[in-house]
């Protein structure tokens, strides 16, 4: 009996380690195999042409010229369509996607989130995979439930509140709304639930940034100067001390990643690169000197071209006030595009729909893409909207939410995010929703040339079929 008793519990033993060791291996990864496609790698000019594209996972396997042999793989014939990797949104504001401040103001905090959801779903819809987030998104409420499935949505990279001065293009209150800094009462929906706060002061944006970075955000948005859409910050004005801009900085980068800025001034510019800030957002007033630094220093334009749109003018949201001040801006802004094209900065693709509703976001989106190729052409549109805008992103290091492999680009190690559009984007833009006209363009349900969404290995749209 002692004999038998031991070879069983020697047999089990086996058993539970042989089990063990098949437990440590990695589960078998789902493979997908695109056939029949040219594609477009985010980088260069010209397309693969007759490619093959292995997915295994939610990661890029191979990228091959000739036949790829994946026998378990799902075969997906691509017809000839172009295979590029999925858009990227450089300045979103995903989480204040209602029409005009005082929606927000008014709004439950239920309303705000449920239209974040919803705002979430459209971008991916329209193909893009993902979003930068310039303010209004933390990374513990709709990001957390889009990274685990439960919701629809590109990746997000969330900078948590946006942080301005007082009467900066951030500080959001109505005019008769208290400052919690002087009063200790916090009035404001905006600042309540962490979208925008007006901070003052070295200590107060050490404290501000570092709550951002506490909520889960990847970088650190901040108001440098003046814009349109605001009603207390003039066009010309300067946001934040260099000491100030630097405190961001210096928080930031003890975390290991970066400050981006609303900036248009070119001496609000040159303050802000010279403490450190790597993301210049707009810029449309910009000199020559300017933009020699920030080449220099090898800083980001991130620019919304609506703002140079005369479809602008139509703005529902603008006031009187804000249109003073976009006539001014608009001839601040003449030299933008010869000086862009002279200089060649680093750009990536911005949009910045911003308080308006959800069908205008769309037609804004489809607009910008047309604005950016009209002024700079198909191939530096693709450029900023996928590898220059993926290279911006892994500024966030260690912070990064996505660390396994780059996005942006169709390479080997990198995520499957992916577009199966039914045409030649290098040569036309269309194919990707662009479109001349912005309020005046027809309500859509996502782009008819994208046949084919996939995000993190996951195909969320497929008309193939």
């Amino acid at each position: 009996m002692q004999n038998y008793l031991k070879s069983v519990a020697s047999g089990l033993l086996a058993i539970a380690t042989a089990t063990s060791a098949l437990a440590q291996e990695d589960p078998v990864q789902p493979q997908t195999l695109f056939t029949n496609v040219h594609v477009f790698d985010g980088v260069n000019e010209t397309r693969i042409e007759n490619a093959n594209v292995l997915v295994e996972g939610n990661l890029i396997k191979t990228v091959s010229g000739v036949s790829i042999d994946a026998p378990s793989a799902t075969v997906i014939d691509g017809g000839g369509r172009t295979l590029m990797p999925g858009l990227i949104d450089m300045h979103s504001h995903l989480g204040v996607q209602m029409p005009g401040m005082l929606a927000v103001e008014g709004a439950h905090w239920e309303e705000i989130a449920a239209n974040t959801v919803i705002a979430a779903e459209r971008w991916l819809m329209d193909g893009f995979t993902t979003v930068r987030d310039a303010g209004g998104m933390s990374g513990k409420g709709v990001k957390k439930l889009v990274d685990n499935g439960s919701l629809p949505g590109p990746r997000i990279y969330p900078s948590g509140a946006i942080l301005s001065q007082t009467s900066g293009h951030g500080d959001l209150r109505m005019l008769g709304m208290r400052n919690p800094g002087l009063s200790g009462v916090m009035d404001s929906n905006m600042e309540r639930l962490d979208i925008s706060h007006a901070i003052d002061g070295r200590a107060a944006v050490l404290a501000a940034t570092r709550r951002n970075l506490k909520q889960g955000a990847t970088q650190i948005k901040i108001m440098g100067g003046g814009g349109v859409a605001t009603e207390y910050d003039p066009w010309h004005s300067s946001g934040y001390t260099l000491d100030e801009i630097k405190a961001a900085v210096e928080a930031a980068s003890d975390y290991g990643t970066y400050v981006m800025s609303h900036l248009n001034q070119s001496d609000s510019i040159q303050r802000a690169l010279e403490a450190g800030v790597i993301s210049i957002e707009h810029g449309f007033a910009i000199d020559g000197e300017t933009m020699q630094m920030l080449v220099d220093k090898g800083a980001f334009l991130s620019t919304q071209l609506t703002g140079t749109s005369e479809e602008l003018f139509k703005l529902p949201s603008l006031t009187a006030e804000n249109l003073r001040k976009l006539d001014i801006a608009r001839e601040d802004m003449k030299n933008y595009f010869d000086i862009v094209n002279q200089y060649k900065p680093k750009q990536v693709f911005a949009i910045d729909a911003v308080l308006t509703n959800h069908i205008q976001a769309d037609q804004q989106r489809a607009h910008e893409i047309w604005l950016f190729v009209h002024h700079f052409g198909n191939h530096a549109f693709l450029k900023a909207a996928t590898s220059t805008a993926g290279e911006l992103l892994q500024m966030t290091g260690d912070l990064n939410p996505y660390p396994l492999g780059p996005v942006g680009v169709i390479a080997e190690g990198a995520y499957a995010d992916i577009l199966l559009v039914d045409g030649n984007p290098l040569e036309d833009a269309s194919v990707l929703g662009a479109n001349e006209l912005w309020y005046d363009a027809p309500p859509r349900e996502g782009v008819d040339g994208i046949d084919l969404i996939m995000k993190d290995g996951v195909i969320f749209k497929n008309t193939l079929e």
